[in-house]
């Protein structure tokens, strides 16, 4: 029989060193982890962030534990943890990977918690981070689409399982015991996509969730509980049961194949990095309007186009970003306001040149700072067409004025892919916004600079706590 994928994963994950990380992947995981403390602390100041720092305090609060980001509390790992990550994603600026998962409100808190119970290093913690974004992405891949067609939301099902494995990387496990943690990570994970449709919040919980369902699969994992091997490809394993079968066959995708070899997930793994491709998110909205706001300011900044003069704005996408949260349940309200409208994103930056960053979560019916009654009148002239051929996160838009001249321009699709150096220079324009000492917040950009210099992670949390 042919080694299981979990073996094949658990192998890699326990004898990666940080030696063997590319340059650019470490670059990578610290663009990612300078991103989730900023937005963390922005986070903060939600009615979100503020009950999961409460909760977690209330409930878990612990003198010895781990720590509570900007709060500065202590709580158990678990607790810690939970609250750090709905911090994390409490603006809907967390990262993204192919659109539908966001590692880092998963990975990353496990990750601290962790990190700083054991005393671990700054490289330990960069190498457990790039080995649970990398596992976390890998089995996710084109089985996102599917996953969110039977009605799961992607993000927590696949973060659990990132949760586990920097975790466990943390912790120690040897190979049997991350097969272990994988299995119960697959066992522990879950949430559904019909808030995200019809307007309820639950969806708000699902990564904090999920990373405390990842920590305690990697925790469990050393008290001598025996996962099954087959966790993942088994005839009734992850696979059957958030995509619909074990053999690779798609009932939705990206772009390409409706059918993978499953086997494809660990292929070179250690020489082809996933985590490269994940884009962080500036703005406040769904990851696939984010380019859309980025062009379509490019394009306002490029071309004279008074509103009253707009015909027609017409926004070309990849056909799945059109059909959020699910190809099989859309949002049916993606025409007016809120945080996955592509129609009122891309009015609104026209209207007014960009789109601030730190201004707060639109959510579906939520009127209560009013709207820009020209952004309305605009929104109505917008058009958003999907395409199969079309990459995700590459954006054609073609404004068409009322005398006949047209303006277009359009993405690649890899541009939101940010280094560490534009993750610094995007987040740092924002610094003078943000309620939080200036010098903490350069602090945090120089600690993660040179993070693998660190002895410990201690430093780094105390730039992030009042």
């Amino acid at each position: 029989m042919a080694e299981s994928l979990s073996r094949t994963f658990a192998r890699y994950v326990t004898t990666l060193q940080y030696e063997a990380l590319p340059p650019e992947v470490v670059d990578k995981v610290k663009a990612s982890l300078l991103h989730a403390f900023i937005i963390a602390i922005v986070g903060a100041s939600t009615s979100h962030g503020k009950a999961a720092i409460r909760l977690a305090k209330e409930e878990e609060g612990r003198p010895e534990g781990a720590t509570i980001l900007v709060d500065g509390s202590r709580a158990t790992r678990c607790g810690a943890a939970f609250a750090n990550s709905k911090l994390m994603h409490a603006t809907n600026q967390s990262d993204s990977y192919r659109m539908l998962i966001h590692p880092g409100p998963c990975v990353i808190p496990a990750g601290l918690a962790t990190a700083e119970l054991a005393g671990r290093s700054g490289q330990e913690l960069l190498t457990a981070v790039a080995a649970g974004y990398e596992v976390e992405a890998r089995i996710a891949g084109d089985f996102i689409p599917s996953t969110q067609a039977r009605g799961f939301r992607s993000s927590p099902v696949y973060g659990t399982l990132g949760a586990a494995v920097t975790s466990g990387k943390l912790l120690g496990l040897n190979e049997d015991q991350m097969v272990t943690a994988l299995a119960l990570a697959c066992t522990f994970t879950g949430g559904t996509g019909e808030g995200p449709r019809s307007g309820g919040r639950e969806m708000m919980f699902h990564e904090p969730n999920a990373t405390r369902n990842g920590i305690m699969a990697a925790l469990l994992a050393r008290e001598d509980v025996r996962g099954s091997e087959l966790a993942l490809e088994g005839d009734a394993g992850f696979y059957h049961a958030f995509v619909g079968n074990n053999r690779g066959e798609l009932t939705y995708v990206f772009e390409g194949p409706s059918r993978v070899s499953v086997s494809h997930v660990v292929a070179d793994l250690g020489s082809r990095w996933e985590l490269l491709h994940v884009t962080p998110k500036i703005y406040p909205t769904a990851g696939y309007n984010c380019p859309v706001i980025d062009l379509m300011a490019r394009l306002r900044a490029r071309h004279p186009m008074p509103p009253s003069e707009i015909e027609s704005i017409t926004v070309d996408m990849n056909w799945l970003e059109t059909l959020y949260p699910s190809p099989a349940f859309p949002n049916p309200a993606r025409g007016t306001p809120g945080v996955g409208s592509t129609h009122y994103f891309t009015a609104y930056t026209c209207i007014h040149g960009s789109y601030p960053p730190l201004r707060g979560r639109l959510d579906p019916g939520d009127r209560s700072g009013g709207e820009d009654p020209a952004v309305m009148a605009l929104l109505r002239r917008v058009e958003v067409v999907g395409h199969k051929d079309r990459p995700p996160f590459a954006p054609r838009i073609t404004v068409r004025m009322r005398d006949g001249t047209t303006y277009q321009d359009q993405l690649r699709g890899d541009e939101l892919e940010w280094d560490l150096a534009t993750e610094t220079r995007r987040i740092s324009a924002l610094f003078d916004e943000i309620p939080w000492p200036r010098e903490k917040l350069d602090g945090i950009v120089q600690t993660v600079s040179r993070l693998e210099d660190e002895s410990r992670i201690d430093p780094l949390i105390r730039f992030c706590v009042r």
